[in-house]
């Protein structure tokens, strides 16, 4: 089917792929599905190959600003939310996004592969800080429910390849390479302080109040805090106990950055399309 997110459609099996994710979270895939992941994998893996090179070629604290360098960090898409889009816009960017894994899910399957204290000391800060003083899913429950109740009934959501793409790299890293997640997990709080940024500006533009908006004040006061201590506490030390460790973290960044670019790529084509006829 054509998809709203651009000229790729999603194919059929990675859509089921995708919801037999969702359903196995908490145990396991079966077998016929994890091959499928993983057939899934090698082509993200050869399409993020040259990003993931230019990682492994730099010593670890140079990835900090090899990713805030990365297009998909300041993307045009984030100035669409902050400037311009509607109650509507945002409720369907966020709503598309129900497939996405639980946060505090991933960090414990990241926990779980930790060799060293300091490393599980740093997981362990990121989930209380998800959790005190008051659970992050439940500020973000908070925010979506002020967030449809502006945009109304009728919102057409989408579920595009891109977007399908983008959320699957973090499914393969929770039921497949533990360390690729680390280095997807480290990517997406590097890049979460600017998003909730803009995400902020653009809600507080349309007149959401602060106590809706709890959550994305949160979020920007520790993102770049969690995002230095997954560096400085997780990888590094890590990497230091055992170099192969290398190759799956930068791939899991690389392939973060590559697949999230390709969506915003989408969302900002939809964006314009919007405007196009409205005016």
């Amino acid at each position: 089917m054509q998809s709203t997110l651009g000229a790729a459609a999603s194919t059929d099996s990675d859509e089921e792929l995708l919801h037999a994710c969702v359903r196995g979270m908490g145990s396991q895939l079966s077998s016929r599905d994890e091959a499928a992941l993983r057939r899934w994998w090698t082509i993200q893996q050869r399409r993020s190959h040259l990003l993931a090179t230019e990682l492994l070629a730099q010593r670890e604290p140079a990835w900090t600003d090899a990713l805030l360098q990365h297009r998909a960090h300041r993307h045009a898409f984030f100035d669409e939310l902050a400037e311009r889009a509607d109650a509507r816009e945002f409720a369907r960017f966020l709503l598309e996004n129900w497939a996405l894994p639980p946060f505090l899910r991933l960090v414990e399957r990241a926990m779980h592969a930790q060799i060293c204290d300091v490393s599980r000391a740093a997981l362990m800060r990121n989930i209380r800080d998800e959790l005190l003083p008051t659970a992050h899913a439940e500020l973000m429950r908070t925010l979506m429910v002020a967030i449809k109740e502006r945009a109304g009934p009728g919102l057409s959501l989408d579920l595009g390849q891109s977007l399908i793409d983008r959320t699957l790299i973090f499914y393969y890293g929770y039921y497949c390479d533990a360390w690729n997640l680390v280095g997807s997990l480290f990517a997406t709080e590097m890049m979460g302080h600017h998003r909730m940024l803009k995400m902020g500006a653009g809600l507080t533009r349309l007149g959401f109040q602060p106590s809706e908006l709890e959550f994305i004040r949160v979020h920007i006061e520790c993102d770049e805090g969690h995002a230095r201590d997954w560096m400085e506490s997780v990888l590094l030390p890590s990497i230091r106990i055992n170099s192969e460790l290398r190759a799956p973290i930068a791939a899991g960044i690389a392939t973060c950055l590559v697949t999230s670019a390709r969506y915003l790529d989408d969302l900002s084509r939809r964006a314009l399309r919007h405007r196009a006829v409205q005016s």
